[in-house]
């Protein structure tokens, strides 16, 4: 941004350094309003009124104000002005963030040069277009967000801000930042854990835009989604000649990474024979294309994710050990959303704010009792699963089907109904005709029409599952052929469904006998 674009709101609690900083603010190019603050509603009434690009804050004894601020705009860029510094307003920048801390008085040139440096890191505003990438993280100025009343239209103008991904005081997040602060600037493999939906994208793009490599290339390879027979050519390239139809040269996702960042997403679904020279390439960053007879050299930060428990896929002698060590040498374990609800109606504000923009629609929030049951909800799939639900009421608008959902698949609704033995067991070719009339024995009666279909359709897939599985023998690859679904979303539905081997009597799920490996 320009500098002579950047409105500054200087709030001063003591007048007598307030002229000396905003001489030095406008000396530097930017355009300066001075307000002296009376209380931290004063200052935040001020911050409705008019929406800065830096807010330059004089924090008070305990820096509960600092605080305040950020819980309301949590984007703002502050620089904070401290006079009489201690221990717990150091603690607030450290844990609240600050583009820069500015001990006064200071001398007029390190002053001039802090303020020209602050106003020159200032993130460039996106284009007004609607359905601007801005959801991407470090994409967009990390502004304040206007308020905006229940049906008012979105200025498709409007800055959309980054995810709030690490915003919030839950204890943990935090933990998560201060890693992500430490670890960014280094070269270090990083490995991110967490559950499917969770946001471990977001952390290696945020490792990617704090490190020094944020000029350069971020690539991501998704392991899960290439058969591990091309996967070798995706990650290394390969030359013209190497095999049928490659009739030029093809550079690998290393080269094209080369001095940037490249992020392996579900790293566990990646074929032991492929694990061998990925870690070569990690141990000494080089590697050849397929059908090459020269290395290359490459300067890659590698940050890895998985939802899987590497160490049992070790045992199951799936994982390399020594790959494990490898990419292991910082771990950080995104918890799930059920684990912090304190940072719900953060994300769902920004993703009402972006899907607005994005389709067009009206700001509408969530009643007070919608907003109440997400809180409750365990939320499964975590923040993709919120982020569907938001972009599903921002097209539809109804939020009686909200209530519906998160009332049938909360943590208090009722479980889909076991098969137990007495049932028979009707055979897949009869199925459809099961779910389209029939619910399933023991619906209790005050259940919805919809719950009542869900539940058939449930028990229908559960039990066309269970058949195939005993025609095939339990072989799972070819029963994911058979009902054409992925490998991975079979294996996925006998985990949910607690179908196992021994079940073949009519008792799916029934048996406590541990499940039989994958094969």
């Amino acid at each position: 941004m320009a500098v002579t674009q950047v409105q500054v709101l200087l709030a001063a609690m003591d007048t007598a350094h307030s002229a000396s900083l905003a001489q030095v603010l406008m000396q530097a190019g930017a355009t300066v309003s001075l307000v002296q603050v009376r209380s931290a509603e004063h200052l935040l009434e001020q911050l409705r009124e008019r929406t800065p690009n830096l807010l330059v804050l004089e924090l008070d004894k305990d820096g509960s104000l600092l605080e305040q601020v950020r819980a309301r705009y949590p984007y703002l860029p502050i620089v904070a002005a401290v006079a009489r510094p201690t221990e717990q307003i150091a603690f607030s920048i450290s844990r609240l963030g600050a583009e820069d801390v500015w001990t006064l008085p200071l001398a007029a040139e390190s002053m001039a040069e802090r303020a020209q440096g602050v106003l020159e890191r200032l993130p460039v505003p996106p284009p007004p277009a609607v359905g601007n990438p801005a959801g991407e993280v470090g994409a967009t100025a990390a502004m304040a967000a206007p308020m905006i009343e229940d049906g008012e239209e979105v200025d498709p103008s409007m800055p959309l801000l980054p995810p709030p991904a690490m915003v919030g005081a839950n204890p943990r997040m935090a933990e998560i930042r201060n890693t992500v602060e430490k670890v960014a600037g280094t070269d270090v493999t990083v490995l991110v854990r967490g559950e499917s939906g969770v946001g471990k994208e977001v952390i290696a793009r945020l490792l990617f835009e704090y490190s020094r490599r944020r000029q350069k290339p971020f690539i991501k390879v998704n392991c899960a989604a290439i058969p591990h027979d091309l996967l070798e050519s995706e990650l290394f390239g390969y030359e013209a000649g190497a095999f049928t139809g490659a009739v030029r040269d093809k550079p690998g996702k290393f080269e094209l990474a080369n001095h940037g960042t490249l992020f392996l997403d579900e790293i566990a679904e990646m074929h032991p024979m492929l694990q061998a020279k990925l870690l070569h390439v990690l141990q000494d960053g080089t590697f050849s294309r397929l059908g090459a007879k020269r290395d290359i050299a490459v300067d890659v930060r590698v940050v890895c994710a998985t939802n899987k428990l590497l160490e049992d896929r070790v045992r199951e002698g799936l994982f390399r050990e020594d790959l494990l060590y490898r990419i292991n040498v910082v771990t950080i374990f995104l918890p799930p959303l059920r684990e912090r609800r304190d940072e719900i109606p953060v994300l769902t504000e920004y993703m009402l704010r972006k899907y607005a923009i994005q389709y067009g629609r009206p700001l509408r929030r969530f009643s007070p009792e919608v907003a109440r049951r997400m809180t409750e909800y365990d939320w499964p799939g975590n923040i993709r699963e919120l982020e569907n639900l938001c972009k599903r009421f921002v097209i539809v608008g109804s939020e009686t089907q909200i209530l519906r959902e998160l009332s049938s698949r909360g943590p208090a609704s009722v479980p889909p109904p076991e098969v137990s033995s007495s049932q028979e067991r009707p055979l897949a070719g009869q199925l459809p005709a099961l779910a389209a009339s029939e619910a399933p024995a023991g619906t209790p009666a005050d259940l919805s029409l919809l719950e009542v279909g869900r539940r058939a359709a449930w028990e229908a897939e559960r039990h066309a599952i269970q058949e195939m599985l005993e025609v095939t023998h339990w072989n799972r690859r070819e029963a994911s052929r058979r009902l054409q679904v992925s490998y991975k979303a079979l294996l996925n539905k006998i985990k949910q469904m607690q179908l196992e081997e021994d079940a073949s009597a009519g008792r799916a799920g029934g048996s406590t006998k541990e499940k039989p490996p994958i094969q």
